[in-house]
């Protein structure tokens, strides 16, 4: 209920990473490729973006620190370091529970009622639950949006994804969106000092994850306190 919740600094530059990472996500298939943003406007193989959304860091080498470099004081730039952090994740998730198709959930019927006998839903949750990769990360990512506060950090919503996993799925994502989030620098032991909520700031890349996650035999949240 506040419009100016994302207007700078770190949250303006995520409200722009948010519309790069959905419209990247709406126009992908299940042959995964990378994507620039902008290719066709530019008239550039480029785009308008400084690297392609992209697994490999060698393509898109964007990292929590990226944010102090000279050129990245502002929300397009900020926000494509986001949108990056966020495809990695997508793309860890497709990698476990696979892709759909259909992005979109069924609609409801005529009782107003979800259909749950649909292949884009699990069937052994009491909520629902999108059943592939590519649908549940734009799930925990819109959910997410309804758990950080106002003016959130890139801290703030990565812990806010993190929590809407939890509730989902009761965590059993947790330690896979720990692991992307802390390849790209924004692991547990990642901070800054000295920004403000307009921006500014030393960052420090962090490439740790909760001690939970580092049992390999335990692949889930389960037992995982957030913090």
């Amino acid at each position: 209920m506040n419009s100016g919740c994302l207007g700078w600094g770190e949250s303006g530059g995520m409200g722009e990473g948010w519309g790069d990472f959905l419209a990247t996500t709406i126009r992908s298939n299940r042959n995964y490729s990378d994507y620039a943003m902008g290719k066709w406007a530019a008239n550039s193989d480029k785009g308008i973006r400084n690297y392609l959304y992209s697994v490999d860091d060698k393509v898109n080498p964007s990292l929590y620190k990226t944010l102090d470099k000279p050129g990245y004081w502002g929300v397009h730039a900020i926000g494509e370091v986001w949108a990056e952090m966020l495809w990695v994740a997508s793309q860890r998730l497709i990698e476990k529970h696979g892709y759909s198709d259909d992005l979109y959930p069924p609609q409801p019927g005529a009782d107003g009622k979800v259909p749950r006998d649909n292949h884009f839903w699990r069937d052994d949750k009491d909520v629902l639950v999108p059943r592939h990769g590519n649908s549940l990360s734009v799930q925990l990512v819109i959910n997410a949006m309804k758990l950080q506060p106002c003016r959130p950090s890139f801290f703030d919503a990565r812990d806010a994804i993190i929590q809407a996993d939890q509730l989902l799925t009761d965590g059993e994502n947790v330690c896979l969106l720990w692991q992307a989030f802390a390849a790209r620098g924004l692991g547990v032991d990642a901070h800054v000092e000295g920004r403000t909520p307009w921006g500014g700031g030393i960052r420090t890349n962090g490439y740790t994850v909760p001690l939970q996650c580092r049992d390999e035999s335990k692949g889930d949240g389960e037992g995982f306190e957030f913090l």
